[in-house]
């Protein structure tokens, strides 16, 4: 026996999550590849716009989509090509949260799925610079040649969740889950939990907000993500002094993210054509939905942290004070410009506000 699945891929018109264009499965019975599928589709009403950035990624444009259904129309076809069976996807939040965000613009109930992130497998098997497709489908014996196309992504999430099973010597989704310490994720119309592994590291082990800490500091009562590599301390150490400072450190971008700090970026990190890190890209797309999320670069999280940083510290930050102001935001406005230069739908994210 062997695993059983549908990989599924989509690819969006725009920034906002919920606008897929088209879809890519590929139907996986006892560890074959029997059937593939890709359907072009129109995003939901008032989400059907097409950014450049996007169709620069898939080549997918509106004219393209003009005589086909809408999503809500494509869903059921998509929901008979899946059945029963379990959904991996690569980055399988991204996935699962266009198909959420579709229904709720289409104004249809959330359908009923249990789904595995290759990602999070990839991630506890493989030894790689970076986790993205086609690194993973590498990393698999899968070269991806046309990333982005969705029939060929679903396929190369496919085969990495068919060689992590080979690997681990896991013949069914129990005995894989098992020995990657991970669990499905579920969507159904009551709501959704994450496909995630079970860590025992430094995520488990966030701290807790200092009850006593200056409600006057300006990181009190916040929630804060870092994305990219502090270059005075390590991540633990960020996540401590801002929880000391009465903030609730945190390791992704959520609804209830206020402030993402930022440091180095790597692009060797990123995927394949991104300028952003996935944080980064999730707090966009949050702004662009109305939520305020501050983009703080590293000066500015020095500067902010002020007392707390201890004295080993506070010289650089007294450094950092003197410098002009324009100086001192430079990484914001880079940051800024990384954005808008990903394109329209990017550059809507960070409108020109103080912040």
């Amino acid at each position: 026996m062997a695993l059983s699945f549908v990989a599924l891929d989509f690819e969006t018109a725009n920034a906002f999550r919920g606008s897929p264009c088209a879809v890519g499965l590929a139907r996986v019975l006892d560890g074959e590849v029997v059937e593939t599928a890709r359907w072009l589709m129109r995003p939901p009403a008032g989400e059907d716009d097409f950014d450049d950035f996007n169709v620069s990624l898939h080549g997918i444009t509106k004219a393209m989509v003009r005589g086909e259904p809408r999503f809500a129309a494509r869903l059921p076809q998509i929901l008979e090509f899946i059945g029963d069976l379990p959904v991996v996807a690569h980055n399988a939040a991204f996935d699962t949260g266009c198909l959420r965000d579709a229904c709720d613009a289409s104004e249809v109930a959330w359908p009923t799925l249990q789904y595995a992130c290759s990602l999070v497998f990839a991630r506890a098997t493989y030894d790689l610079l970076s986790y993205s497709l086609p690194w993973a489908a590498e990393a698999a014996g899968f070269p991806l040649d046309n990333h982005h196309q969705p029939e060929a992504d679903a396929v190369a999430s496919a085969r990495i969740m068919l060689d992590i099973a080979a690997r681990r010597g896991a013949d069914d989704w129990p005995a894989l889950l098992r020995d990657i310490h991970a669990v499905f994720g579920r969507v159904s119309p009551e709501g959704w939990t994450g496909s995630h592994g079970l860590w025992s590291g430094d995520r488990a082990l966030l701290p807790s907000p200092n009850p006593d800490a200056d409600p006057e500091h300006p990181f009190y009562g916040r929630e804060m993500v870092f994305t990219g590599a502090l270059s005075a301390m390590t991540r633990t150490q960020a996540w401590n002094l801002v929880a000391e400072c009465g903030a609730t450190p945190a390791a992704g971008v959520t609804k209830r993210t206020s402030i993402l700090v930022v440091g180095f970026q790597d692009a060797r990190k990123l995927r394949p054509g991104a300028t952003l890190s996935a944080k980064a890209q999730k707090a966009a797309d949050l702004r662009t939905k109305g939520q305020a999320i501050e983009v703080m670069p590293e000066d500015d999280f020095f500067q902010s942290l002020g007392e707390a940083l201890g004295p080993g510290l506070a010289v650089r930050t007294a450094a950092s004070a003197s410098e002009p102001r324009a100086h001192r935001r430079s990484s914001m406005l880079e940051i800024t410009i990384s954005i808008n230069e990903a394109g329209d739908a990017v550059m809507s994210k960070f409108p020109d506000r103080e912040t």
